[in-house]
C-alpha cells in the first residue's frame, strides 16, 4: 500500500484531482513533468505531452495507475527522440565530452590553460595591473605604469637640487 492509496480520488472535484495528479508527477525525477499536460473531465484523467524515452513513459504510467490507483486514465503522451538528453552511454565518453565542452556555457568554470600556452599565463598580475619597470614592460609586452614618485634613477636636474640654497 502506497501513501497515496488512501487518497479518496473518486470524491475529489476535477480541479482537486488535477492538482493532486500534477503534484505527484512533479515529485518524480524520472522525467520532466513540465512537458506533461494534465486535464480532468468528470473524474477522467487525460495526460498529454512529450517524453524522450519509453522508460519515461512507463514511469508516468506507473505513477498514474499503480501509485495513484486511478482507473480512468487516457495517456496521449508521445515518445519524441528530440526530447532525449544527449549524453554518451559510456562514462569515459561522457567525461571526455564534458571536458571538451567545459567552459563554453556562461557560468561554467574557466578552461584550464594548455601546456603549450602556460608561459602566457605566468605573469597574470603583471598583465592585469602593469609594471613600473619599463624594461620588463617591453620584454614581457605588458602595460607600463609610470611610477607615482621619482625613482632613484630619475632623480636629477631640478628634482635633485634641494630647496636650501
Amino acid at each position: 500500500m502506497t501513501e497515496f492509496e488512501g487518497a479518496d480520488t473518486e470524491n475529489m472535484s476535477d480541479n482537486e484531482l488535477r492538482a493532486f495528479v500534477r503534484d505527484r508527477l512533479d515529485e518524480q525525477d524520472g522525467f520532466d513533468a513540465d512537458d506533461i499536460e494534465v486535464a480532468v473531465r468528470e473524474g477522467a484523467v487525460f495526460v498529454s505531452g512529450r517524453v524522450g524515452t519509453e522508460q519515461e513513459l512507463r514511469v508516468i504510467d506507473h505513477v498514474l495507475t499503480d501509485v495513484l490507483s486511478l482507473e480512468s486514465v487516457t495517456n496521449d503522451i508521445v515518445v519524441d527522440a528530440l526530447r532525449r538528453a544527449e549524453s554518451p552511454l559510456a562514462i569515459d565518453q561522457h567525461l571526455a565530452d564534458e571536458e571538451a565542452h567545459e567552459g563554453l556555457i556562461l557560468g561554467d568554470r574557466p578552461v584550464s590553460v594548455s601546456p603549450e600556452a602556460a608561459h602566457l599565463a605566468d605573469n597574470m598580475q603583471g598583465e592585469l595591473h602593469g609594471t613600473t619597470d619599463i624594461q620588463e614592460a617591453i620584454e614581457g609586452a605588458i602595460p607600463w605604469t609610470p611610477p607615482d614618485s621619482p625613482t632613484p634613477e630619475g632623480l636629477g636636474g631640478t628634482e635633485a637640487q634641494s630647496d636650501d640654497r
